[in-house]
């Protein structure tokens, strides 16, 4: 099974560089995380990981690894020299200034980001370095912290075939120099196939075959699977072991196939040398260490003290810089005390008439909506949130220009929908539901369409008074609000 990570532990004093080939939904980014730690309360590891012979703990995997996820995670308004010197500072904290200047300087030289080093990292609302470029300093982030063993998950993602074959060169010439490079890829290039050590092929959660180029060749090649000339290794093996799904009788035939493939492999002298040179590195007498990274700093209060130091001025020059944001945030602010200066001139000084009502009503409005405007911010950095985002935003453009999805399309205003009002798009039977309260989209099945007066006849006004006086000041507020922090 997969978790047998047995088959995964190599030693640290030679240089390896380790390609997970695997098809969608095969466990490799599982596998990945549980090896850099990254499990947490979402489930549990199973297994033993070893480095250089000896049994390394759980809470131990997180200073032994290091982790490129396959998302960028970086900041928009920094440069990408800017972004890799905070970087330093906060895990080289024994270093002076000037070393970590020389550091930051030196790893951009090695991933060729010296012509970026002042360019802005950029973002979805304006333009910045290329998809390839902040891929390059995702990695020189880790490598400011000269890790042993990298961790790439999907590393050419998104990326062209040529960016992405730079890519892997780079990887490639890095794990000739020092660190051990594990990646996860999909569909290399074959010409990329001789450059790693060792090649692990993963379906359904199980090993299928580790081993080097060569020995994959002749492997499949001894099981009746002979690579077909001029054709990819990598899209011909993966394709040998994955399963399909399409109906019942190919999912058994091809499931066969990848089992027997597995059997074969485990009976082969490739898995049993593997196995006996992992017990020969854990029967040593003469382990070597197993190389932590440094803690400089033990005391846990100061450690904090200069981590929400450092990352204070990341945030406060990144957010000083969009000036677009800083903008609506004041606006939004202004035009909140707007539409409350606007409710207040119009409330009733008599009792008998609903004063008291009137003031229990403004109050709960300013207690209520005041937290919407905070949560826009929460919904511009929340990745989960932003195509909920963009594809109202595309929705309202469309409405606005007069252009309608579908001949059978309709945008109008509901009422109680189970939970709470909101936004509601039907198109061709089927009706997609914005609620304002839970702000999620909710598809669901209608038998017929229905015009929006006959769905607003049964809605109150005081309702749609509330409903419509939420959407503008949603709508103001967010169809400038940037959706990239």
């Amino acid at each position: 099974p997969w978790w047998d990570l047995s088959s995964f532990r190599k030693k640290w004093t030679r240089l390896i560089s380790l390609l997970l080939s695997l098809s969608q939904g095969s466990g490799k980014t599982t596998l990945l995380d549980a090896v850099a730690g990254r499990i947490g309360n979402s489930g549990k590891l199973l297994g033993e990981i070893y480095v250089n012979g000896r049994k390394l703990k759980a809470e131990q995997f997180q200073d032994c690894f290091s982790y490129v996820p396959q998302s960028d995670n970086l900041l928009s308004y920094l440069t990408v020299e800017e972004t890799l010197t905070y970087t330093a500072q906060l895990s080289l904290r024994k270093h002076s200034s000037e070393a970590i200047r020389k550091k930051v300087a030196a790893v951009m030289a090695e991933l060729s980001l010296g012509h970026v080093a002042h360019s802005v990292i950029g973002g979805r609302i304006f333009p910045g370095i290329s998809v390839g470029e902040r891929r390059r300093v995702s990695i020189a982030s880790q490598l400011l912290q000269d890790p042993k063993v990298i961790l790439l998950d999907e590393p050419t993602t998104g990326l062209d075939s040529m960016t992405a074959n730079q890519i892997v060169v780079l990887l490639a010439d890095l794990a000739r120099r020092d660190p051990i490079v594990i990646v996860t890829i999909h569909q290399p290039r074959s010409e990329l196939f001789r450059i790693f050590n060792r090649i692990a092929i993963m379906s359904r959660g199980e090993l299928v075959f580790c081993g080097k180029p060569e020995e994959m060749v002749d492997f499949f090649s001894s099981c009746g699977y002979e690579c077909p000339e001029y054709c990819n290794p990598f899209d011909f093996y993966v394709e040998l072991t994955s399963v399909d799904r399409r109906c019942s009788e190919r999912e058994a035939a091809t499931y066969s196939r990848m089992h027997d493939i597995t059997s074969a492999y485990q009976s082969s002298k490739i898995y049993k040398s593997m196995l006996g040179k992992i017990g020969q590195s854990c029967q040593r007498a003469d382990k070597p260490m197993i190389p932590f990274r440094t803690h400089s700093l033990p005391n846990e209060t100061l450690f904090m003290y200069f981590l929400l130091s450092d990352t204070h001025r990341r945030t406060v020059r990144n957010m000083s810089r969009d000036r677009m944001g800083i903008l609506m945030r004041l606006s939004q602010n202004l035009i909140y005390g707007l539409f409350i200066a606007f409710f207040l001139m119009k409330l009733d000084e008599d009792v008998t008439k609903g004063a008291v009502q009137d003031r229990i009503g403004i109050i709960y409005q300013s207690m209520g909506a005041s937290p919407y405007t905070g949560m826009l911010n929460a919904v511009a950095l929340c990745e989960y949130l932003i195509h909920i985002v963009s594809s109202r935003s595309e929705c309202f453009e469309r409405y606005v220009a007069g252009i309608h999805i579908s001949k059978s399309s309709s945008i109008c205003s509901v009422g109680d929908h189970g939970e709470a009002a909101g936004f509601s798009l039907k198109s061709g039977g089927k009706s997609v539901c914005l609620t304002p309260k839970y702000r999620r989209i909710q598809i669901r099945q209608t038998m017929s369409p229905t015009s929006p007066p006959q769905r607003l006849s049964g809605v109150k006004e005081s309702h749609k008074f509330s409903f419509h006086s939420y959407n503008t000041l949603m709508l103001i507020s967010g169809l400038f609000m940037p959706k990239t922090p």
